[in-house]
Protein backbone atom coordinates (compact mmCIF):
# COMPACT_ATOMS: atom_id res chain seq x y z
CA UNK A 1 0.00 0.00 0.00
CA UNK A 2 1.41 3.77 -1.07
CA UNK A 3 1.75 5.82 1.99
CA UNK A 4 0.78 9.66 1.81
CA UNK A 5 3.70 12.07 2.77
CA UNK A 6 2.91 12.72 6.42
CA UNK A 7 2.38 10.17 9.14
CA UNK A 8 2.19 7.16 6.95
CA UNK A 9 -1.81 7.93 6.10
CA UNK A 10 -2.63 6.09 2.80
CA UNK A 11 -2.76 8.22 -0.16
CA UNK A 12 -6.08 8.91 -1.56
CA UNK A 13 -5.40 7.00 -5.12
CA UNK A 14 -4.89 3.61 -2.90
CA UNK A 15 -8.58 2.63 -2.83
CA UNK A 16 -8.98 3.93 -6.37
CA UNK A 17 -9.92 1.02 -9.08
CA UNK A 18 -8.78 2.21 -12.49
CA UNK A 19 -12.30 1.53 -14.86
CA UNK A 20 -11.96 0.84 -18.58
CA UNK A 21 -14.08 1.82 -21.69
CA UNK A 22 -14.43 0.20 -25.18
CA UNK A 23 -16.78 2.44 -27.89
CA UNK A 24 -16.39 -0.67 -30.44
CA UNK A 25 -17.14 0.26 -34.36
CA UNK A 26 -17.47 -1.89 -37.27
CA UNK A 27 -14.36 -3.14 -39.43
CA UNK A 28 -12.01 -3.38 -35.91
CA UNK A 29 -12.23 0.04 -34.89
CA UNK A 30 -12.60 1.36 -31.66
CA UNK A 31 -11.91 4.30 -29.39
CA UNK A 32 -10.73 3.08 -25.43
CA UNK A 33 -10.46 5.07 -22.44
CA UNK A 34 -8.95 4.21 -19.29
CA UNK A 35 -9.20 5.82 -15.73
CA UNK A 36 -6.34 6.69 -13.30
CA UNK A 37 -6.26 8.96 -10.55
CA UNK A 38 -2.89 11.82 -10.43
CA UNK A 39 -1.47 13.38 -7.36
CA UNK A 40 -1.30 17.01 -7.19
CA UNK A 41 2.14 17.42 -8.04
CA UNK A 42 1.23 15.43 -11.52
CA UNK A 43 -1.48 17.22 -12.21
CA UNK A 44 -0.62 20.40 -11.01
CA UNK A 45 -4.05 20.82 -9.07
CA UNK A 46 -4.91 21.84 -5.66
CA UNK A 47 -5.72 18.00 -4.63
CA UNK A 48 -5.75 14.58 -7.01
CA UNK A 49 -7.22 14.60 -10.21
CA UNK A 50 -8.85 12.05 -12.44
CA UNK A 51 -7.15 11.38 -15.71
CA UNK A 52 -7.53 9.33 -18.74
CA UNK A 53 -5.40 7.58 -21.09
CA UNK A 54 -7.07 7.63 -24.09
CA UNK A 55 -6.84 4.81 -27.42
CA UNK A 56 -7.48 4.77 -30.72
CA UNK A 57 -7.57 1.83 -32.87
CA UNK A 58 -8.04 1.11 -36.13
CA UNK A 59 -7.44 -1.61 -38.58
CA UNK A 60 -3.76 -0.53 -39.61
CA UNK A 61 -2.86 1.00 -36.65
CA UNK A 62 -3.18 2.30 -32.44
CA UNK A 63 -1.97 5.81 -30.65
CA UNK A 64 -2.36 5.74 -27.07
CA UNK A 65 -1.94 8.83 -25.31
CA UNK A 66 -1.37 9.07 -21.71
CA UNK A 67 -2.75 10.59 -18.60
CA UNK A 68 -4.85 13.21 -20.30
CA UNK A 69 -6.88 15.75 -17.94
CA UNK A 70 -10.33 15.90 -18.48
CA UNK A 71 -12.37 18.95 -18.33
CA UNK A 72 -15.16 19.05 -15.19
CA UNK A 73 -17.94 16.61 -15.80
CA UNK A 74 -16.23 14.81 -18.55
CA UNK A 75 -18.13 11.59 -17.90
CA UNK A 76 -21.29 12.76 -18.10
CA UNK A 77 -21.12 15.11 -21.03
CA UNK A 78 -19.94 12.42 -23.01
CA UNK A 79 -22.23 9.56 -21.55
CA UNK A 80 -24.79 12.13 -22.40
CA UNK A 81 -23.42 13.09 -26.07
CA UNK A 82 -23.25 9.21 -27.12
CA UNK A 83 -26.89 8.82 -25.84
CA UNK A 84 -28.26 11.78 -27.93
CA UNK A 85 -25.83 10.47 -30.95
CA UNK A 86 -27.91 6.89 -30.49
CA UNK A 87 -31.57 8.14 -29.98
CA UNK A 88 -31.61 11.76 -32.02
CA UNK A 89 -32.84 10.73 -35.59
CA UNK A 90 -29.99 12.67 -37.37
CA UNK A 91 -27.08 13.49 -34.57
CA UNK A 92 -25.01 14.96 -37.76
CA UNK A 93 -27.48 17.36 -37.89
CA UNK A 94 -28.96 17.91 -34.22
CA UNK A 95 -25.84 17.11 -31.75
CA UNK A 96 -23.33 19.42 -31.46
CA UNK A 97 -19.85 18.26 -31.83
CA UNK A 98 -18.25 17.12 -27.97
CA UNK A 99 -15.23 19.37 -27.30
CA UNK A 100 -13.17 18.53 -24.03
CA UNK A 101 -10.17 20.89 -24.51
CA UNK A 102 -8.76 20.38 -21.52
CA UNK A 103 -7.88 16.63 -23.03
CA UNK A 104 -7.48 17.76 -26.54
CA UNK A 105 -10.36 15.48 -27.35
CA UNK A 106 -13.92 16.27 -29.70
CA UNK A 107 -16.19 13.42 -31.00
CA UNK A 108 -18.77 14.25 -33.77
CA UNK A 109 -21.40 12.15 -35.20
CA UNK A 110 -20.95 12.62 -39.48
CA UNK A 111 -23.78 11.02 -40.59
CA UNK A 112 -26.29 8.11 -39.37
CA UNK A 113 -28.80 5.74 -40.73
CA UNK A 114 -31.89 3.71 -38.77
CA UNK A 115 -28.82 1.83 -37.46
CA UNK A 116 -25.82 3.11 -37.48
CA UNK A 117 -24.29 6.05 -36.93
CA UNK A 118 -20.79 7.37 -37.96
CA UNK A 119 -18.51 8.82 -35.49
CA UNK A 120 -15.13 11.18 -35.78
CA UNK A 121 -13.12 11.06 -32.99
CA UNK A 122 -10.19 13.65 -33.01
CA UNK A 123 -7.16 13.95 -30.22
CA UNK A 124 -4.77 16.38 -30.06
CA UNK A 125 -1.57 15.56 -30.08
CA UNK A 126 -0.26 18.57 -27.48
CA UNK A 127 -3.08 20.26 -26.38
CA UNK A 128 -0.49 22.65 -25.03
CA UNK A 129 1.33 23.36 -27.79
CA UNK A 130 1.11 26.75 -30.14
CA UNK A 131 0.03 24.77 -33.32
CA UNK A 132 -2.31 22.03 -32.87
CA UNK A 133 -1.77 18.60 -34.12
CA UNK A 134 -4.99 16.72 -34.67
CA UNK A 135 -4.92 12.83 -34.94
CA UNK A 136 -8.28 11.13 -36.05
CA UNK A 137 -10.26 8.33 -36.92
CA UNK A 138 -13.25 8.03 -37.99
CA UNK A 139 -16.21 5.00 -37.91
CA UNK A 140 -19.46 3.37 -37.80
CA UNK A 141 -21.06 2.05 -34.71
CA UNK A 142 -24.63 0.68 -34.03
CA UNK A 143 -26.60 2.65 -32.30
CA UNK A 144 -27.12 0.12 -29.56
CA UNK A 145 -23.58 -0.21 -29.33
CA UNK A 146 -23.55 3.62 -28.64
CA UNK A 147 -26.51 3.37 -25.57
CA UNK A 148 -24.60 0.57 -23.97
CA UNK A 149 -21.61 2.90 -24.09
CA UNK A 150 -23.31 5.73 -22.73
CA UNK A 151 -24.49 3.77 -19.51
CA UNK A 152 -21.01 1.83 -19.07
CA UNK A 153 -18.82 5.29 -19.49
CA UNK A 154 -20.21 6.73 -16.52
CA UNK A 155 -18.23 3.58 -14.56
CA UNK A 156 -14.85 5.43 -15.55
CA UNK A 157 -15.50 8.01 -13.01
CA UNK A 158 -17.25 5.90 -10.24
CA UNK A 159 -14.69 4.10 -7.61
CA UNK A 160 -16.52 1.14 -5.93
CA UNK A 161 -13.33 0.19 -3.41
CA UNK A 162 -13.52 2.32 -0.81
CA UNK A 163 -17.41 3.01 -0.28
CA UNK A 164 -18.39 5.56 -2.02
CA UNK A 165 -20.02 4.21 -4.91
CA UNK A 166 -21.67 6.39 -6.75
CA UNK A 167 -18.88 9.67 -6.51
CA UNK A 168 -18.48 11.36 -9.82
CA UNK A 169 -14.56 11.95 -9.33
CA UNK A 170 -14.29 14.06 -12.32
CA UNK A 171 -17.26 16.75 -11.53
Amino acid sequence: MTRGPRQGLPAVWDGYAARTFRLPGYGGAAVFLRSQVRPARASGANGTALAFDVGLLSPDRVTHYLARSAGLGFVERLSQFLFRAASDFHPEKSLPTFIDEAMGLTVSAMSSTDARVAIEVTMIEDPGAPVLDPDSIDFETSRAVLVVASHDLRRLGRNGTDGTLGQDLAS
